[in-house]
């Protein structure tokens, strides 16, 4: 019996915290995990390997978040889940439909919550 490979997550945020957080919490739940600091590192790594979903910050230097999804969506059917501490998910409703994102949450993370949201969108994806 062959192991299935673990579903690969990136996370793009420019808090070192929420980078360190987030890669433990996911790793220590059976998935692989890239990170980058920024926006235009996230993109970078985001065409060097393709993750199965991306879990990004918004307001970012360098390239804003929405960016980082525009790119991302333009390309690939790859679900992304939007995180802030500044914007709450009322203010992005229409730009999470324009732009296909998958969910949004708020900061401080429920990581429960988060997980569980995970996990739907990639059991839902066709292998």
């Amino acid at each position: 019996m062959q192991n299935k490979p673990k579903k690969h997550i990136l996370i793009i945020d420019d808090d070192e915290e929420i980078i360190e957080l987030l890669t433990d919490f996911f790793e220590g739940n059976g998935f692989s995990v890239g990170t980058a600091s920024n926006g235009l590192e996230g993109l970078d790594y985001f065409n060097r390997r393709l993750p199965d979903l991306v879990i990004s910050d918004l307001l970012m230097p360098g390239e804003h978040g929405l960016n980082v999804v525009k790119t991302i969506k333009e390309k690939y059917f790859i679900p992304v889940i939007m995180i802030s501490s500044i914007y709450k998910e009322g203010q992005l409703k229409n730009i999470m439909e324009e732009h296909f994102i998958e969910a949004f949450f708020e900061k401080p993370l429920h990581l429960d919550v988060l997980l569980e949201k995970v996990n739907s969108i990639l059991n839902a994806r066709p292998v």
